[in-house]
């Protein structure tokens, strides 16, 4: 896997989709992964997906695009839904300080929504194959 130069950083973090971007590695928002997930199943190919979704899958590089599929394949098979970094840990984000807390809440009321909606479509999905 290649670095990412400092302009292709800073192109990153123009995007909403990314919260954060190191020289080995980006970090999606969950959203993102969802839409991109989506996409994927339609049909979509990855890097066309990508670059719908406003990132540059050139800027990525195959290697980490193939890498974010197969987390992103293997958090759904695994029943984890769509994660990032900020759900992921969102156990050790506790502080006292009280808007930290009030975000940190609103993040986990925003994954939970989407866990839910990720549930809806798992039992919708089985009850299609039942019926076929």
């Amino acid at each position: 896997m290649r670095y990412l130069t400092d302009e292709q950083m800073n192109h990153l973090r123009e995007s909403p989709h990314v919260l954060k971007v190191y020289p080995k590695q980006v970090c999606f928002t969950a959203h993102f992964k969802e839409m991109l997930w989506n996409a994927v199943q339609s049909g979509k190919a990855p890097r066309e997906a990508i670059a719908d979704l406003g990132i540059d899958p050139d800027v990525l590089g195959d290697t980490r695009i193939t890498g974010m599929i197969v987390a992103i394949k293997n958090n759904v098979l695994a029943g984890k839904g769509f994660r990032d970094m900020q759900t992921k840990y969102e156990k050790y984000s506790q502080s006292a300080n009280p808007e930290i807390k009030i975000k940190s809440l609103e993040q986990q009321l925003a994954y939970k929504e989407q866990e839910i909606e990720f549930l809806k479509k798992i039992v919708s999905l089985g009850k299609e194959a039942s019926e076929s």
